[in-house]
């Protein structure tokens, strides 16, 4: 499943606030000087947004395919269907035949954890119908992939005049022999990066997305600072209670506010619901009691408010990559 409407806008405001650093605008600035790359920090509730949808990023060949009519259709196909082979929606056979000419071969995901798992926090580069690559680079907030910094519309290889006629047989329309000149003088300058150099050049946007992880960070720390009164209580009463069990109503009665509201409102302020903000909040105080050796595990659960194992076990398995047995034993030096 995609990231739900209101987790999905809680991580647009973050990626806006993101671009509108001056440490992004100056990195964005320098990439493009230094490479002639177009870069771009894209939601990654929309996976595959094509970089030729912003005007400056588009390369001559794509530009002209746009303002024809008849181009990024096929583009726009192909990245949909990459989408929608992650798992993020139900695909329809002409958008699948489009991702079939992509160097994608991850076996369709179904959910965003799943792409999140795919993706790891290795680069992924795609090729178009036409030889031009993009690569995306995931962002992360915690272990939460939120954006991808996009690059590319670059070719790695000489182009070739078999390769032009393949990819004007791959469009919708005939073209007219003007248009197919102007076309080719455009393809056949499209830049081209030697592998190595881009492979460089994405292992410099890795090490960007690991800085662009921890700004986000103090980001979120800055939204909660301005949270409404009502949640504001409510986190405070949850950092005190947590150890007990606690239910929506009663922590909505210590927020001031309905249920009702206080749970729609929690969701729309924080960008997860109540019990999954209680059931993170357990497992990192459960963490911090996993320093201690001579208490148990299962002690530091039911400490943390979890009320059985099976429950400390679902919040755990599906926050954290590494088993409790297995982070307690990565806190002990070797």
């Amino acid at each position: 499943m995609p990231l739900a409407h209101d987790k999905a806008a809680y991580f647009d405001n973050l990626i806006a606030k993101l671009q509108a650093t001056d440490d992004y605008q100056e990195y964005e600035s320098a990439f493009r000087d230094a490479t002639g790359l177009p870069l771009t920090l894209e939601p990654a509730s929309r996976l595959t947004l094509a970089l030729c949808s912003k005007h400056q990023s588009r390369t001559s060949f794509c530009s002209l395919m746009n303002q024809a009519g008849h181009s990024c259709k096929t583009c726009q196909a192909l990245h949909r269907g990459i989408e929608k082979e992650m798992g993020i929606e139900k695909s329809d056979s002409h958008e699948q035949s489009a991702a079939a000419g992509t160097t994608f071969t991850e076996k369709s995901p179904q959910s965003v954890d799943a792409v999140n798992t795919a993706f790891g926090d290795a680069p992924r580069t795609f090729e178009c119908f036409a030889g031009l690559c993009e690569t995306m680079v995931p962002v992360k907030a915690g272990k939460q992939l939120f954006a991808f910094l996009k690059t590319g519309q670059v070719m790695v290889k000489e182009p070739t005049r078999d390769a032009f006629r393949s990819a004007m047989g791959k469009l919708e329309r005939k073209q007219s022999d003007q248009e197919v000149k102007t076309l080719e003088k455009a393809y056949f300058a499209t830049p081209i990066v030697p592998p190595a150099k881009y492979r460089a050049m994405t292992t410099l946007l890795k090490t960007y997305a690991r800085q662009l992880s921890l700004a986000s960070q103090r980001i979120l720390t800055e939204l909660d600072n301005q949270e409404p009164n009502s949640i504001r209580k409510a986190k405070a009463y949850l950092a005190k209670n947590y150890r007990n069990p606690l239910t929506l109503s009663e922590v909505a009665n210590a927020a001031g506010i309905s249920p009702f509201h206080f749970s729609k409102r929690f969701k729309e302020t924080v960008g997860i619901g109540f019990a999954e903000y209680l059931s993170r909040l357990r497992v990192q105080e459960c963490k911090k009691l996993l320093w201690n050796p001579n208490l148990s595990i299962t002690e530091a659960a039911f400490e943390c408010g979890f009320q059985s194992m099976a429950s400390f076990s679902r919040a755990w398995n599906r926050l954290e990559e590494q088993s409790p047995k297995q982070y307690r034993k990565s806190l002990t030096p070797q």
